[in-house]
């Protein structure tokens, strides 16, 4: 342990350091479910530390993650007996271009420092999460999904092009055009293929104004009806929806004991940006909605709408267990239906956060974001906080609401809580799996990038009395 410090020590002009409240600093993510505890933590300080570090990692025999808010769910920032990456001290935005509408900045930066520098420009990042503390890398490693994702994609979409150090050291400039392979998994690849160390983003005009509709509604079917109108109209700029249980009695009939009798409604808000709130027609955006009752309306400047309401709080010895999971339109209804059945059986419904957002796949193009066959995405997401003494009975019910989505056409959100074995991960990328695990073995050839999140398989030839067999073995 102490050589490797030292040699690290020796080639790293970032910190390194192998102290017990370092590593424990990093040894848990904003999941709270996982924990693992490296070796050693690098703060790199440019694309060459981490290229040289990566290369140590790979003659060493070690594994290498990277992390910076640790914002992950499933431990994807972590690492256990290997080196560590935080990338927080690579934060600078080094080109900013509203007139031509990107930006260049390394992969720490937070998009509160985008958002800041933006803003006054009267230019923003077109997709935004209900986050502005996580980082550029973290965020486009795993997608990143806003309000206006259904008309802009995720913010892995609206990436123009990113520096990365692939599991061999190599530190390529890659785009949609140049090193596209490495580009288009890269993004969403969860630190698998390479590690981003530099990103050029899109940015958009905004509108100075934004009004925003609280419509509640008391029917499902309405509400999925009414998502698809707005959306396949182009008729508003933001939504998402949440959904709250109204407790109106308990049944003794049931034979498992008291079953409480719950009647859902669910609030959908929708946004427009405008350049004055008066020019806005009311009774052409909500004459054929139908919803139960309006209840609000709500007009802010666009810099006061895009801040995030609050911060998830994270109580101690809690865990966030959350999922979302992307259902074809078609399923949605059916598949909202049995979740919310299940809800109250594992979970107190009367405090879990539970919604719904929408998606178009023709926005979506990231081949490690797989999305449900239909140009119209429903994205249900459930996100309990729960103590850490409930974390297995409550993660078994949501990979059987996991498997019935898939079972209905759906895959999973994975920057959220992933519980996948193989046929999991099979089920996730359909026929596009033997190809990503031929691209990983392509650009990680030692194994050694963010291993045990992905499950790849390998395949081995195998003779047997003069015939050949493939079987397949699982590699964290």
């Amino acid at each position: 342990m102490n050589s490797i410090i030292t040699d690290l020590k020796y080639i790293i002009e970032g910190e390194v350091s192998d102290a017990k409240t370092d590593l424990e600093a990093v040894s848990q993510d904003f999941g709270g479910i996982i924990q693992k505890f490296p070796q050693v933590v690098v703060r790199p300080h440019n694309s060459t530390d981490v290229a040289k570090a990566i290369k140590y990692a790979a003659n060493h025999d070690l594994t290498i993650s990277s992390r910076a808010s640790g914002h992950s769910l499933s431990g994807q920032s972590l690492n256990q007996g290997g080196i560590l990456l935080d990338m927080r001290n690579m934060n600078q935005i080094h080109e900013f271009h509203p007139d031509e509408l990107w930006f260049k900045a390394d992969a720490g930066v937070t998009w509160k420092q985008v958002v800041n520098t933006s803003i006054p420009h009267g230019v923003i990042p077109p997709v935004l999460t209900n986050n502005f503390e996580v980082t550029l890398g973290g965020t486009l490693s795993a997608g990143g999904l806003g309000l206006s994702s259904f008309r802009y994609g995720s913010q892995a979409d609206n990436c123009l092009g990113l520096e990365v150090v692939t599991g061999t050291g190599d530190i390529v400039w890659c785009t949609p055009e140049n090193n596209s392979e490495l580009f288009y998994h890269v993004l969403c690849g969860y630190g698998q293929f390479g590690i981003m160390t530099k990103v050029q983003n899109r940015l958009r005009k905004y509108r100075p104004f934004t009004r925003s509709y609280f419509l509640c509604y008391d029917d499902l079917d309405s509400l999925l009806n009414d998502q698809r109108l707005l959306i396949s109209e182009n008729r508003i700029d933001g939504l998402v929806s949440l959904f709250s249980p109204c407790l109106l009695g308990v049944s003794r009939a049931s034979q498992k004991g008291i079953k409480p009798l719950i009647q859902w409604f669910y609030r959908m808000q929708i946004t427009l940006e405008v350049d004055s709130v008066n020019d806005i027609k009311q009774e052409k955006i909500l004459s054929d909605l139908n919803f139960y009752r309006h209840i609000h309306t709500e007009d802010l400047t666009f810099e006061k709408f895009i801040q995030p309401i609050a911060e998830v709080p994270h109580p101690v010895d809690t865990a966030n267990s959350w999922i979302d999971v992307l259902l074809p339109a078609s399923a949605a209804k059916n598949y909202i239906d049995i979740a919310l059945q299940r809800i109250p059986s594992f979970l107190d419904f009367r405090t879990i956060p539970v919604g719904s957002f929408c998606l178009n796949s023709h926005n979506t193009k990231m081949p490690m974001f797989p999305l449900p066959d239909e140009e119209l995405i429903i994205g249900l997401g459930m996100y309990p906080t729960i103590p850490k003494s409930q974390v297995k009975p409550v993660i078994e019910q949501l990979n059987l609401l996991t498997d019935i989505g898939f079972q209905m056409g759906g895959k999973r959100y994975m920057a959220t809580w992933v519980d996948f074995d193989i046929t999991r991960w099979q089920l996730q990328f359909g026929d596009y799996w033997p190809q990503v695990n031929e691209i990983k073995k392509k650009y990680d050839p030692n194994g050694i990038l963010n291993p045990g999140f992905f499950k790849y398989e390998e395949v081995v030839r195998e003779e047997v009395n003069g015939s050949l067999f493939h079987s397949i073995i699982s590699v964290a």
